[in-house]
């Protein structure tokens, strides 16, 4: 077997036990999701954004400047709650959970 399809099973076989965590932790999730976005703030805002988007489609959408949303995005990252990849020679933004 070549090293790219055994990691390509590895990838696929970790995201199955990911999907499995989240299901069966999605209370602690959300309870811990409350305590670190506090409702109808901008970093919520923002952090419901992150969805597969660019730093610039989510300032256009929310109405502030990129490198704040940048701000935002890093503390968002610092906390665990958003991921930032490389996608098409994109940089955008996805919720890890």
């Amino acid at each position: 077997m070549m090293a790219d399809e055994k990691l390509d099973e590895i990838k696929t076989l970790i995201e199955d036990i990911k999907g499995l965590l989240l299901l069966t932790n999605q209370d602690k999730l959300d309870q811990m999701k409350k305590k670190l976005l506090q409702q109808g703030s901008v970093e919520s805002q923002i952090y419901d954004l992150c969805d597969g988007a660019t730093t610039q489609d989510i300032a256009s959408k929310t109405q502030k400047s990129a490198d704040y949303v940048n701000a935002v995005i890093s503390r968002l990252r610092r906390k665990g709650l958003v991921r930032t990849v490389d996608r098409g020679g994109n940089k955008v933004h996805e919720q890890r959970f």
